[in-house]
């Protein structure tokens, strides 16, 4: 079996999970799956400057583990408060002080470090053709 089709096989089983979890009402099993679909898919846009620079392997990785870290904080606080807690931060209630400071902006700093990735290597192949022009 090839490698794509391996993969193909492990986002059809992270979906069904994610599929059952919709089906029992459980947003742990919808969530945790999903981010791993996040580093899977962030690792194959990332596959041939991988290829090139095995060092960024890590960008997926450190990808998913600080959304499975941050989510399972958000798991931990709200496991006994259904609102969030009875303290605030910034005037939020934890839950929504993490999600709106910790996953939200890692959101958008993902993105950034995708398309900085991105155009450096598209301005490298740029300057490659001029050179062997």
């Amino acid at each position: 079996m090839h490698v794509p089709d391996k993969v193909i096989y492990l986002f059809l089983v992270l979906v069904s999970l994610t599929f059952v979890g919709m089906i029992f009402q459980s947003w742990r099993m919808i969530l945790y799956p999903y981010l791993l679909v996040i580093g899977i898919t962030v690792f194959i846009g990332l596959w041939k400057s991988i290829r090139r620079i095995p060092t960024k392997i890590w960008i997926p990785v450190i990808v998913s583990v600080i959304y499975i870290v941050l989510y399972g904080g958000l798991d931990f606080i709200s496991r006994d408060f259904l609102t969030g807690g009875d303290y605030y931060i910034f005037g939020l209630t934890p839950t929504m002080a993490l999600y709106l400071m910790g996953i939200l902006p890692l959101a958008v700093l993902i993105c950034l470090l995708y398309a900085l990735t991105f155009t450096s290597e598209l301005a490298e192949n740029h300057v490659l053709d001029e050179v062997n022009k």
